[in-house]
């Protein structure tokens, strides 16, 4: 195979609270490409903006060939990630959280490492009060 994977990453909603759960699927179109080291999925939050960028794992889950888990990996996959009370999601002049769910699939191909990366953004914060 020449080319990268499609991979498709889809939640099931945009908005979350603190201490909820996000859920959703991703799908590697006609299954993980020969020469496949890894799949791994995670939900993270980073910061970007002035200073240090930060960033903060909260479920990671890697299925790899080596230890034979990505023979087992699901096709399509769902997952439900609980989450954790903070950081929330903030869009300020300075500084910015973003939280985002990430599919990386890593393969071998002619002696080179190559991976497709698929992030899908969320947004974590309180409910408005009216």
């Amino acid at each position: 195979m020449t080319d990268a994977p499609e991979v498709r990453l889809e939640l099931a909603a945009r908005e979350h609270r603190p201490r909820g759960e996000l859920a959703g699927a991703f799908v590697i179109a006609g299954g993980p490409p020969d020469g496949t080291r890894s799949v791994e999925f995670s939900v993270l939050w980073r910061t970007s903006g002035k200073g240090t960028e930060d960033i903060g794992v909260v479920h990671y889950r890697a299925w790899k060939a080596d230890d034979g888990t990505l023979a087992a990996l699901p096709n399509p996959s769902t997952f439900a990630v609980p989450l954790p009370p903070t950081p929330w999601s903030y869009d300020g002049t300075l500084v910015k959280v973003h939280w985002l769910a990430r599919l990386r699939v890593r393969w071998e191909l002619l002696g080179r490492t190559r991976e497709v990366v698929e992030d899908a953004e969320f947004t974590l914060a309180p409910a408005a009060r009216s």
